[in-house]
Formats: C-alpha cells, sequence, structure tokens
C-alpha cells in the first residue's frame, strides 16, 4: 500500500523522503523542523514539496514517537495528497537499515471492508502467483511471492506485491494457504489493501472446469457477497 525511504541529511536536523503507493509517486519531500512546535501533541517536523513555480508548500507532518510494544523509536507521519487524501504511515528501522536511514511503511491495524469484487490468481512455475483483483473503483494486477521470512503457521505463505506509477514495487497484501474446515476443500485467504488504501478480504478457490493452477477470487460470506470455498 505504502512504501519509501526516509534519510537523514548532512546537517543531522532535517530529513528527505520518499514514498510511493499505486496512486503517486514522490520522488523528493523535505522534512524540517516544525518551528511552531509549542505543545507536546505538536508534530516535530513538517513535510515540504515544491510547487511547479518552485515555491515551498507544506502536505504533512511528522511525529517522533516509541513503541510502547518494543521500545523502539520511530517516526509517525501523515500527508495529504494533490486530491486530499491524508495518508498515514510510519517510518521504522531494524537490525538491517542502513545506519540514518529509515524504511516508511504503512501503519498496522484498522477495519476490513466488505466490497463487491472479482480476480484470478495463476500459479506460475516457479510456484509463485500472478493475478488481479478489481472492484467498483480499481483494477489492478499484482504478483504473489513466497514468504522468506515464514517462520510460524501464523505467517503468511505469500507476499502480493504491485507497482506505483513510477515502476516502484509496493507490497499490497498477503496470502495464508488455507482448508475449509466444513468441506476440506484447499483455498487460498486473501487480505490486501486496495489502491486507496482500504483494506479488504476475499478467497481464492479453484472451480472445477478451471484450468490446471487458476484461481477465482471472491469476497468473503456476508450479506448478498455469498460464495466461498
Amino acid at each position: 500500500m505504502i512504501t519509501g525511504t526516509l534519510t537523514q541529511n548532512a546537517d543531522a536536523r532535517s530529513f528527505t523522503a520518499t514514498i510511493s503507493t499505486m496512486m503517486f509517486d514522490i520522488a523528493r519531500i523535505a522534512v524540517v523542523a516544525n518551528p511552531y512546535k509549542t505543545a507536546d501533541n505538536h508534530p516535530d517536523f513538517q513535510l515540504e514539496v515544491r510547487t511547479p513555480r518552485g515555491r515551498t508548500m507544506r502536505v504533512g507532518s511528522m511525529w517522533k514517537a516509541v513503541s510502547e510494544k518494543s521500545g523502539r523509536a520511530y517516526f509517525s507521519l501523515a500527508i495529504t495528497d494533490r486530491m486530499g487524501r491524508t495518508w498515514r504511515m510510519n517510518a521504522v528501522r531494524n537490525e538491517e537499515t542502513p545506519e540514518g536511514t529509515w524504511q516508511i511503511v504503512p501503519m498496522t491495524g484498522g477495519k476490513s471492508e466488505q466490497i463487491a469484487l472479482t480476480g484470478q490468481l495463476e500459479l506460475l512455475d516457479d510456484d509463485n502467483f500472478a493475478g488481479f483483483i478489481g472492484g467498483y473503483d480499481f483494477d489492478m494486477d499484482f504478483t504473489a511471492v513466497e514468504n522468506p521470512h515464514k517462520t510460524d503457521p501464523s505467517h503468511p505463505d505469500y507476499h502480493i506485491e504491485a507497482r506505483s506509477p513510477a515502476g516502484v514495487l509496493i507490497r499490497m497484501g498477503s496470502i495464508w494457504k488455507a482448508r475449509s474446515e466444513r468441506t476440506g476443500t484447499a483455498y487460498l485467504s486473501i487480505a490486501f489493501a486496495s489502491p486507496r488504501g482500504s483494506q479488504h478480504r476475499a478467497n481464492a478457490f479453484r472451480r472445477e472446469d478451471a484450468e490446471p493452477g487458476v484461481y477465482e477470487i471472491v469476497a468473503l460470506t456476508g450479506p448478498d457477497l455469498a460464495v466461498v470455498a
């Protein structure tokens, strides 16, 4: 849904960020100290870009934060796109992240919305998948690649990846192998974010008349949406 980097500049007081979604790419965002901060809940930094004539325009904010669970420091960001939508994300580090660099990732949590949708998955020769998911206001192609970090049965078996307008690879969701308790039928459970950032769930199963390795993606059971594996 969202990817990018936050890099500390040589002055050690400001940063430069890049952010990509399936809706837009912003290649250079200046992150500077907020000169108007007078309270703890005020943002620590302002996010700025340039207008077509080179004028500075504030498009978002960034706060310093500390995880209650891990105790690790991170940054919380909010940015408004050109359509007026606000996107929220975090900038985090781990042991493998280069010094002075943070990875921009979507915020976790949120409610999954039920929608009408259609889609298809096709198993590739390398045991990954290629497919598409579409709804009333989006239609996206994606690939699903094996999760190299799976160490627990609850972890997803595949990561769903798509491209931003500039071709940046973005993780859009996850897929789990599953089996119906009622029928014993094997299927795939899907959690994904639409290009606009809304979160959704779906299942993918093989119909009897389908080509080998081809799965149909359907909405989860609900009012007027009642097809499951």
